[in-house]
Order: C-alpha cells, then structure tokens, then sequence
C-alpha cells in the first residue's frame, strides 16, 4: 500500500495489527512437522488403518485450538461485557448438545479467558410459524472431583437472544468467573424461552405467548480446555524434567470402549488431550502396541507432557496407560480424568 497508493487519503485509516491472525513459532514447526508426516512415506509400512486418520488428527490439533480462538475473537470483542475479560486465550471446537434433527438445534463453544470461562451457545429454532422470544440458556456447573467442591464456577452474566425466528440462529452467552487455579466441571443446560406463534393475518408474532424449558446435553470443562497444543524438539527431554509428585504428576489406565484399533485410539487421543503429538508418534507401525508423546502448554503458559503406552487384543480392545506431568500444580490430574 505505501509503495503503490497514490495519495495520502489511502492512509487516512491506521493500520490494525490486531486484525492479522497470529502464529507462534511453535505452531509454525509443528505444522510444518505434521506436512512432512501425512505427505512423506514412512521407512517402515505402516497398517493400513493407521497413518491417514491420525496423522489427520494431529493435524487438527496442532492447528485448531488457535484457529478457533482467532475465529472468535473479533466477534467476542465486540460485546462490552465480554471484552472486559481481555484477550480469549482458548476457544473449543463446536460441540452438539442435540441432535441435529431436532426441534431446537443447540451448539455449544467453550471460551477461555485468564479469569474466566464464557460458554457460547448457538440456537436455531427449526418449528415453522412459530419464533422464541426471550432466549437463555440455565446453567449448573457442578464440581467434577471433591478436590473442586466448593471451588466452582460462579456464574456472572447471561447475554439471551432476543428472538429467534425459523431457521434464523441466534446466541447466547453465559460468563462464569473461574478460581486462580485449574478445575474442572459439569455443567448441565437447559434451554428457556417463550413460545410465541405467528399470526397469519399479519405475518408478526403474537403479543402473547407460553414460557417453555427444553433439556440439553451437558457440558464438560476438563483440563484439555486448560491446553493448547506445542512443538518441541526433546520430548523425553521436558518430560523427565518435569516434577513427578502427586501434585504435579498423574497417571490412570484406561480401556477404551470407542476405539478398535491402536491408530483410532491415536487420533481419540490427540484430539481428546488437546496436545501436539511429537517425535511422530501420531503415526503407528504395529497393529498391538505403541506409545503416543503429548505436548502442549497451558493457557498460562506452563509446560504439560503426556506419555501413553497402549496396547490393543482382539478380546479386550484398546487399552492406555496414560501419564502426564505439568509444571503447574494439579493440571496433569484434570487432563488425565478427562480422558474418561
């Protein structure tokens, strides 16, 4: 633009630099790194089942976290009472809290911030000839561990939807302000609204109208939302670095039911954790055993390095062996209990 602008009024609006997404160096090796493993052969062949789908996997979780938070933080910042909670430090993928033929489509996005937790909920009423008027959404976290009880999130604001016609999405937010330390929760939901029908004379919703409560899934905060995904170049380096108390490491075996072969439990895993997978443990070379090395840093910097030894048989499936360690106290027991 200096260069090829032909007059000053081209400069009139200053430059933004907050309007470029941003990468870290870390993120930039780690993507490159995930490149070279899903486009280059491996020495030794790989089964058939196995490098696609995970080496996916650590693709998307060694991008995603950060996407998501750049996605939404320009819309974040737009709603005062939202950006007086500074910069959005995470933001979770979209995870459905109904199905998606249902009456009232729910879609929930966790949110990140240094003292606090925003919870984005995106409606779309689906019934035709009728609007919702008064959209919120009732939230109860509860403790997950009796380490958190009487340590929960307390709920600060609920930003309704004022109204949400047929097959127009609307959102609501709800703002919980989170303890100085890492906990985790469930928190359930309900969906509160006031029915109001269309009146066909004049195509605009009745003045009148009943008030109404729809059940949907619950949601989890676990300590995967504490993480986001990095590269380094030692893993075994950090990892024996790493303190291995009880506060500062965990350890859980874990048979999981979901996975059918060591390369799904890969990909579960990867996602799951929200860590960068390294050293290319993201790709397995044998059908029954293998070990998966997990790295990522919290949200407040502190580093977190996981090691999973699993083993897979035709008669008991998938079975990890999951140990984590953080330099932060009690995170390593939240991201292990979250793989549950």
């Amino acid at each position: 633009m200096y260069v090829t602008a032909d007059s000053a009024s081209a400069f009139s609006k200053p430059f933004d630099m907050s309007s470029v997404p941003v990468v870290t160096k870390e993120q930039a090796l780690a993507e490159d790194r995930t490149k070279k493993l899903t486009t280059a052969t491996p020495t030794l062949k790989a089964p058939s089942t196995g490098p696609k789908p995970s080496a996916r996997g650590a693709a998307d979780a060694a991008a995603s976290a950060t996407a998501a938070a750049q996605k939404y933080a320009q819309q974040l910042q737009a709603i005062p009472e939202i950006a007086a909670f500074g910069g959005v430090l995470r933001s979770s993928a979209v995870i459905e809290l109904t199905e998606s033929e249902t009456e009232y489509v729910v879609t929930a996005i966790k949110h990140l911030f240094k003292e606090h937790v925003v919870m984005q909920y995106d409606i779309k009423n689906t019934l035709p000839e009728v609007v919702l008027a008064d959209v919120s959404i009732i939230c109860t976290p509860t403790a997950s561990s009796e380490e958190d009880a009487g340590s929960e999130l307390e709920e600060e604001f609920i930003i309704p939807a004022p109204l949400l016609k047929t097959d127009e999405p609307g959102t609501v937010y709800v703002a919980f302000k989170r303890p100085s330390h890492f906990v985790s929760a469930n928190v359930s939901n309900i969906l509160k609204f006031t029915s109001k029908e269309i009146d066909p004379t004049t195509n605009e919703p009745e003045e009148s109208g009943y008030d109404d409560e729809y059940e949907i899934e619950d949601l989890d905060l676990t300590g995967a939302d504490y993480v986001l995904p990095a590269f380094a170049g030692n893993f075994d380096g950090i990892y024996n670095s790493l303190a291995s108390d009880e506060e500062h490491e965990a350890e859980e075996t874990y048979q999981l039911d979901n996975a059918k072969s060591i390369s799904e439990a890969v990909e579960m895993l990867v996602k799951n954790l929200s860590m960068q997978p390294l050293d290319g443990t993201e790709i397995s070379l044998t059908p029954s055993t293998h070990t998966l090395k997990l790295y990522g840093k919290s949200v407040s910097g502190g580093k977190v390095a996981a090691q999973v030894r699993m083993a897979f048989s035709a008669k008991s499936g998938v079975t990890v062996k999951v140990t984590t360690r953080s330099e932060e106290e009690g995170l390593a027991a939240l991201v292990v209990a979250g793989v549950a």
